[in-house]
């Protein structure tokens, strides 16, 4: 798919976005928060989100002073977006392309944390080749129909990474669209050649016996974001404190993943919907450290390279900081 493939789908998800604001706002009426009602957090479904996963169950988040906090599971970054844009969330998980596509179209988000990573040293990413398909390089992947979970998504960016990391031409692959709980049915049913996938996925993928791994996509030179945590930059600036909350909260479930795995692996079953067994086999999530500017920056480099973005975005706008008083 080319750019201007790329742009297009862009554009159609801020446009879902901004329909569902539309219909959900009722003019005259405010979507601040009072103080006793929940902070909503929105996030789609992998074991990516097990930083907010920990922070939620553990009591992180009420510990720092986010007193009424729940977890919104959506589908995709479509739902994620216009659940914040309408105010029905206040934070939400959005794929990194799709945040830097938002801004671009000129929604006024800010980024408030950062989910995980991809690349050197992670295992929690593949590419799925299925029974039958003859792929063993990069190059392979050329000419093929290859399904991610969000096009301009972590997943998807990542993958154009590692191709061109390995030699091949991204605009020679088909990328369709098909959510994480599907793409086994389309691996079964032959309408794809490949998918990318995260954990639990691929555990669940693999030993269903519908394709081979081909790679994890770690062979490359940069980590880069799979999401952002965002917010509508007028509800961040309006609830400061709570903000804050949320990241201490988040750097706290994410300090627990990595001396409580165990307990972590019950967290991301519960809040999945999955087998605990399924998600004790997946790889360790590698999450994002508290330094956002720098990985919008490796971000924002990668789409720039890949022709995904065609300016630079201004990390020091685009990371919220506690206005001054």
């Amino acid at each position: 798919m080319k750019l201007s493939g790329l742009i297009h789908v862009r554009r159609g998800v801020m446009a879902a976005a901004l329909l569902a604001a539309t219909c959900l706002t009722i003019p005259g009426v405010s979507l601040a928060a009072a103080a006793d009602d929940p902070v909503m957090i929105a996030f789609t479904p992998t074991a990516a989100a097990g930083g907010i996963f920990n922070a939620q169950a553990e009591g992180f988040f009420n510990e720092h002073g986010l007193k009424h906090t729940e977890l919104l599971s959506q589908a995709n970054a479509v739902g994620v977006v216009a659940a914040v844009q309408s105010g029905s969330a206040q934070i939400g998980s959005v794929a990194a392309g799709v945040f830097f596509g938002a801004i671009e179209n000129g929604l006024d988000y800010v980024a408030v944390g950062c989910q995980s990573l991809f690349g050197p040293g992670t295992d929690v990413l593949a590419v799925i080749a299925r029974n039958g398909v003859t792929i063993k390089t990069a190059k392979d992947f050329e000419g093929k129909r290859v399904a991610v979970p969000g096009l301009d998504g972590g997943h998807h960016i990542m993958f154009m990474e590692w191709l061109k990391a390995n030699g091949a031409d991204a605009n020679k692959v088909t990328f369709l669209e098909v959510n994480h709980p599907q793409q086994a049915d389309v691996l079964r049913g032959r309408s794809v050649d490949a998918v990318v996938t995260a954990e639990p996925n691929i555990v669940r993928i693999t030993q269903a016996g519908l394709g081979t791994v081909v790679s994890r996509l770690n062979d490359t030179k940069r980590n880069l974001p799979d999401a952002f945590f965002i917010a509508t930059r007028p509800w961040a600036n309006a609830h400061p404190d709570d903000v804050i909350a949320f990241q201490q909260g988040l750097k706290d479930g994410v300090a627990y993943a990595d001396t409580n795995p165990d307990k972590t692996d019950d967290n991301m079953a519960h809040f999945l919907k999955q087998d605990p067994a399924v998600v004790r086999q997946a790889g360790r999530q590698h999450f994002c450290d508290a330094d956002l500017a720098k990985h919008v920056g490796e971000l924002n480099a990668a789409m720039l390279e890949l022709g995904l973005a065609t300016t630079p975005i201004d990390a020091d706008h685009v990371v919220w900081n506690r206005p001054k008083s």
